[in-house]
């Protein structure tokens, strides 16, 4: 509902206004109040009072207002008044309205769209998205809001979720994953990518080498490897080597670099020997300055 805020501030005393539906010459109905009350409609012809001032408009949508003096005779026109942007955005759509560009409407489908250009009238946001685009936005998780599939909501902390589910009452942060999952697909994050790559992608050996830290390190012949320094990873990040069993007839041998150490069970050791009878795979793990354990 748009309330009448004239465009023209000199109207004439004792003149009088016509409104009309925007772009048209069809009478627009306006009333007293702003609920739009049977029986306080305005006359057709509302008069301006001797002040210049005239009594309270309402009307839905937009105008086109006549403008006379105090004899009938025609001064001033204006096309479109009032409108949605007259309330703010985010009102339904109105085919008789001129939106600018920025302008936001909510569609016939609940859906809200931002104007791509300016004079964008009688254009369906909901059918045209060559004058409109579809936006949407983060809510804050409230536990009495019932989510649709695909709803994506911020919790307190700052987290991003999107929800599996038609859920209530399901605080994302505690959920087990049947209702609620991080907004964001894993698989797609290049972090993601990459520890999934190191941990599923085999390094193979066949000469000497530095293994890799935080890979998988297979050794496919006799040669001589060295692990890499024990403080060029965090502590508690591992390096992984296997000797798989078509290649257990080598006795490959990997020694510590610089002043560093192995320690297992029976003391500490600067190389360890593959002499097995079947495949194998260790995982040593860094103290961050000298030592793996193994």
């Amino acid at each position: 509902m748009s309330r009448f805020v004239s465009p023209i501030t000199d109207m004439k005393p004792n003149g009088s206004l016509r409104f009309l539906k925007s772009g048209t010459n069809t009478t627009l109905v306006t009333y007293k109040d702003e609920a739009e009350t049977p029986g306080l409609e305005n006359p057709t012809v509302v008069p301006v009072l001797p002040n210049g001032n005239v009594q309270n408009i309402f009307f839905s949508g937009s105008a086109k207002v006549i403008y006379l003096d105090e004899f009938n005779v025609q001064y001033a026109e204006r096309d479109p008044v009032g409108g949605e942007k007259e309330l703010g955005d985010f009102t339904l759509w109105d085919t008789t309205v001129t939106y600018d560009i920025n302008d936001i409407v909510e569609g016939s489908n609940g859906k809200f769209y931002q104007s791509l250009s300016n004079s964008n009238q009688a254009n369906d946001p909901t059918t045209t998205p060559t004058q409109w685009k579809e936006i949407r936005f983060i809510g804050v998780w409230n536990t009495n809001v019932l989510y649709s599939i695909g709803d994506v909501v911020q919790t307190a902390g700052g987290n991003l979720w999107k929800s599996l589910t038609a859920t209530a009452g399901n605080d994302p942060d505690t959920d087990n994953g049947t209702n609620w999952l991080p907004s964001i697909d894993g698989a797609k994050i290049p972090e993601t990518i990459t520890l999934e790559t190191r941990t599923t992608t085999v390094i193979a050996h066949a000469a000497p080498a530095e293994l890799s830290a935080l890979r998988m390190n297979e050794l496919q012949d006799a040669s001589a490897y060295t692990l890499p320094l024990a403080n060029s990873v965090s502590a508690d990040q591992i390096i992984t080597i296997s000797q798989p069993d078509e290649f257990i007839l080598f006795e490959p041998v990997v020694a510590v670099s610089g002043g560093d150490t192995v320690t297992d069970s029976t003391g500490t050791d600067t190389s360890i020997t593959f002499d097995n009878t079947q495949s194998v795979e260790i995982i040593l793990t860094s103290d961050g300055v000298s030592d793996w354990r193994l």
